[in-house]
């Protein structure tokens, strides 16, 4: 039977860990019950000869502890990978920049109400009737009109002409790098 290692995790969960197992996936190599592996692995029961013995040659493939925790996730495949579907990564990318095209067209939108707003704010004191004019039904009508128009952005659409912008940007970097592909 192997040692406790010296951290935290039980060798069982640093086997799961290393190779991308699921409970149910290791239970079957080691030809126990799923529900032994999670007992072993919560320490309410001990591991028998026979579980270490089926374990030992996976957990002599093992980092060290500390390595395996502070470990990066890896960022390329090994070179054995297969080449990936380049119509799959084609048609992709097409959506990323048919989905970047429609954030950036909302994003637009919300840049003219701006732009629009402040041209009225700005022109807001030629329009206003005069304040020496006999206040009739229309020119109170106009007023509140007028400054509907002038009202700036709020700050929740402010907020989204940000977020659609960022997730546009997004889109199309996934489109570049998958045009490099």
């Amino acid at each position: 039977m192997l040692p406790p290692p010296a951290d935290s995790l039980n060798v069982l969960a640093r086997i799961r860990r290393w190779f991308g197992l699921r409970q149910d996936e290791l239970a079957e190599y080691l030809g126990i019950s799923p529900v032994l592996v999670h007992s072993v692995e919560t320490g309410r029961r001990p591991l028998s000869q026979a579980v270490g013995e089926a374990m030992l040659p996976l957990a002599r493939q093992l980092p060290e502890p500390i390595a395996l925790l502070d470990a990066p996730l890896p960022t390329t495949l090994p070179p054995n990978a297969p080449a990936p579907d380049a119509g799959e990564l084609s048609f992709r990318r097409r959506v990323c920049l048919q989905r970047a095209a429609r954030l950036r067209a909302q994003a637009g939108k919300l840049a003219h109400r701006a732009h629009h707003a402040h041209r009225w704010q700005q022109a807001l004191p030629a329009l206003l009737p005069p304040p020496t004019a006999p206040a009739a039904e229309h020119a109170a009508w106009l007023t509140r009109w007028l400054h509907r128009r002038a009202r700036p952005l709020s700050a929740t659409d402010v907020t989204r002409w940000h977020r659609l912008l960022a997730q546009a940007r997004a889109c199309e970097a996934e489109a570049a790098a998958l045009a490099g592909q």
